[in-house]
């Protein structure tokens, strides 16, 4: 029997202290494991890498979806109101939404309104500095009257 078949390690000395076979066999796996942990850690490293990308595209997906959601919440709300879009652009889309299903549950002017038009479109007489003697016909004649007295 050759020292390799004992067990031993074979570099033919015969008197070196022969390790026990169930130790030897324990030291093998030992090894083994320890190598396979090594390759693991690198796939874990590997996946933790994967998923940080994967997370970072999904944040900037989701960034540019909320934008598309945000300017079309914008544009449906100034339309229909008085907000000025600095008072929108900072609002959430849960707020957005708010505002635009509280102007879906407005009174829309009545036909023979005075101010029946597009929706959203200004037609504040205050701020064109009208009032409602100035396009009144009686009023003008008044005063075509009172400015040739003059």
């Amino acid at each position: 029997m050759t020292d390799e078949e004992k067990g031993g390690s074979g570099s033919g000395t015969g008197d070196a202290k022969m390790p026990d076979p169930k130790n030897r066999t324990a030291k093998q796996s030992m090894d083994a494991v320890m190598a396979e942990n090594v390759a693991l850690r690198q796939q874990i490293l590997e996946k933790d890498a994967l998923m940080g990308d994967l997370t970072k595209q999904l944040e900037e997906a989701n960034n540019v979806l909320e934008g598309q959601q945000k300017s079309k919440l914008i544009g449906e709300i100034m339309a229909r109101s008085n907000f000025k879009m600095d008072e929108l652009v900072n609002k959430s889309v849960d707020d957005l939404q708010n505002i635009r299903a509280t102007l879906d549950q407005a009174m829309l002017p009545k036909i023979n309104s005075t101010r029946v038009g597009v929706l959203g479109l200004d037609v504040s007489d205050r701020e064109k500095g009208l009032t409602v003697g100035d396009m009144s016909v009686v009023t003008a004649a008044k005063r075509k009257a009172a400015a040739g007295a003059v």
